[in-house]
């Protein structure tokens, strides 16, 4: 009985060698993005905790059309800081 090939090596046909190209890694300019990535934002010192809050669609898409309309398409946030302050301090 003759032997049959039908290992792995004789099933498969990879296809010719080709040299990688070399790359060259600026270590400095890495590390420094490095650090600029993981650094700390400047504008959030001491602790910060998230606050989440469920609305209803209809009056959170009022609220985002007034802040486009308005331009203060990343403003939200500080209404809702300048809200929370003003409650806290005894204001309605």
């Amino acid at each position: 009985m003759a032997k049959k090939d039908t290992g792995l090596k004789a099933t498969l046909s990879l296809g010719p060698k080709v040299p990688l190209k070399k790359t060259s890694i600026d270590v400095e300019k890495t590390e420094a993005d490095t650090k600029k990535i993981h650094a700390a934002p400047s504008k959030k010192e001491g602790k910060w905790i998230r606050v989440t809050t469920d609305l209803p669609e209809e009056e959170f898409i009022q609220f985002k059309m007034k802040l486009l309309t308005q331009g203060n398409t990343r403003k939200g946030q500080d209404i809702v800081r300048e809200l929370i302050r003003s409650y806290t301090n005894g204001g309605q």
